[in-house]
């Protein structure tokens, strides 16, 4: 088939690494209540970013990549990049970043499964060993019997389990674009909100500024569209879009020495450890946690 014929030719580009997104105050701007987020400032920043070794690494990027890939592939959208460009990025990524071309078939394979029916798309909740850790993993599975077992054969492991925590999220859509030179964050947020944004956010990488809009479920596609017109989309490319789960109020991370409500940078590097487990198994789409 075509489309099967141009997704083998795509993947065999560069990526961008997705972080936790902080807002800042922008003054007069009402929707911003804090400093933009930026890598490193402590240990946990520069072990969440960077995971610390190459296989976590690596597994994390998978995961991250393969996920950009089944959001664009969400009906109804198209499954033939030509007619796909989020698909099409999304794909270049997983090229540019290594995902083998069996792990992308794979993705497609289960996002063909969710759009026709073979495949049951599920969210399970989990909490962490000390009980304040909160998890929503979404999974598209044909068997759920097969792959709650699964999940909790891992969580069991290591002292999680799982439990409702759905409370402590909010479903909305998340939509992150970089800048073209000389666009900023001003024009972005009165085009955004003005379409329906709840909130714009910036976040400081190593390599320049990434933008995120805050959207309401139902105006993800909106915006989305919106920005992928030619009259916007060279001004702020679209990294991705996706239906997220936000944590209300994020559980921080206290850094060695710091006192406070929180966990260890300790526990935090175990929670991750737990989701990147997760997040290798073949019905796992995505993990999120309510780690700041």
């Amino acid at each position: 088939m075509r489309s099967a014929r141009l997704i083998s030719d795509l993947v065999a580009g560069p990526s961008r690494p997705c972080l936790a997104y902080i807002p800042r105050q922008i003054s007069p701007r009402p929707l911003h209540t804090s400093e933009p987020a930026r890598s490193g400032h402590n240990r946990w920043s520069k072990i969440r970013h960077r995971k610390g070794a190459a296989d976590a690494q690596k597994s994390a990027l998978y995961s991250r990549l393969t996920a950009d890939i089944h959001s664009a592939l969400r009906p109804p959208a198209s499954p033939d990049p030509v007619f796909n460009a989020r698909l099409a990025t999304a794909i270049a990524k997983a090229r540019d970043g290594g995902v083998p071309k069996d792990v992308v078939e794979k993705c497609f394979t289960k996002a063909r499964a969710a759009a026709d029916g073979s495949g049951q798309s599920v969210i399970y909740e989990a909490v962490g060993a000390s009980g304040r850790e909160a998890m929503i993993i979404e999974c598209i599975t044909e068997n759920a019997a097969r792959t709650v077992k699964r999940l909790k054969e891992i969580l069991h492991k290591r002292d999680c389990r799982i439990a409702p925590v759905a409370y402590l999220f909010e479903k909305k859509g998340v939509i992150v674009v970089s800048a073209a030179a000389g666009r900023g964050f001003d024009e972005l947020f009165e085009v955004a909100v003005e379409a329906g944004a709840e909130d714009v956010r910036e976040v400081e990488e190593e390599d320049g500024m990434l933008y995120e809009i805050i959207t309401p479920p139902t105006e993800l596609s909106t915006l989305t569209n919106l920005l992928s017109d030619p009259s916007l989309a060279d001004k702020y490319p679209i990294q991705s879009s996706e239906l997220s789960f936000l944590p209300t109020a994020p559980l921080p991370v206290l850094a060695e020495g710091e006192e406070g409500e929180g966990i260890s940078e300790e526990r935090a590097e175990a929670v991750e450890r737990v989701v990147g487990l997760l997040e290798l198994e073949g019905d796992v789409v995505k993990v999120w946690t309510n780690l700041e």
